[in-house]
């Protein structure tokens, strides 16, 4: 059976390529200036509902180490170090996505507290324990070949999986995961809590909303036991 890709994922395709056309933009978001190089995912847009609401979750990061894995613009790196983060890695599997984000990190003057650089999840990341592991992973479980839309697709949840797999050597004790996801496909929210469950997760819903026709939800993942 042929997966479609669902509708609000295919006007963001045709509104992203439209933008793309005409170079860069700028948005401000939470007093954050952030430009947008062109096929890098807008942190704010009628369909960015997911990454719109992650910023509320990050609570009170002083002290706190951070990993940003699918960094895109970089907001969320510096959303990270404005609520306080002592030390934040940003990574992106695409080279656009690293130029964007180290661009936005001069641009609001946190290139000296946050690191970014380009990595297929923890590929190229060193081993070392965070506190807060924040992931961007696409949600659309379709295949794609362009590099460029892999902020969308996570053919047979290959990145999820991957994340949970490989996340323990990566937590600080009592750490966690945070990401957000969305129901745009069949038990979309119960094949994610049955893949981090069976990984050895606990998982809360921090945050669910309803909009554009589907339902978006900020989960926290931490591991039973905190078992490494």
């Amino acid at each position: 059976m042929v997966k479609k890709i669902p509708r609000i994922t295919r006007n963001f395709i045709r509104m992203i390529k439209a933008k793309a056309k005409k170079g860069p933009y700028q948005i401000k978001l939470n007093g954050v200036l952030i430009d947008v190089f062109p096929y890098i995912f807008p942190p704010s847009s009628p369909f960015s509902e997911s990454t719109h609401t992650v910023y509320d979750e990050l609570g009170h990061l002083k002290g706190k180490n951070v990993l940003d894995i699918g960094t895109g613009t970089g907001i969320q790196a510096i959303q990270a170090v404005l609520a306080g983060a002592e030390k934040v890695d940003a990574v992106d599997i695409y080279e656009g996505a690293v130029e964007c984000a180290r661009h936005n990190f001069k641009l609001n003057c946190l290139e000296k507290k946050i690191k970014v650089w380009k990595s297929d999840l923890f590929s190229n990341v060193p081993r070392k324990q965070y506190d807060l592991i924040i992931a961007n992973l696409p949600i659309v479980d379709i295949e794609e070949e362009d590099l460029r839309l892999h902020s969308l697709f996570d053919p047979g949840f290959k990145y999820h999986e991957r994340l949970f797999q490989e996340a323990p050597a990566y937590l600080a004790k009592d750490g966690s995961i945070i990401l957000c996801h969305a129901d745009l496909q069949s038990r979309g929210f119960e094949r994610l809590e049955t893949l981090a469950t069976n990984h050895g997760y606990t998982f809360k819903v921090k945050q669910a909303i309803k909009s554009l026709g589907y339902e978006w939800r900020n989960y926290e993942f931490k591991l039973v036991g905190d078992k490494k």
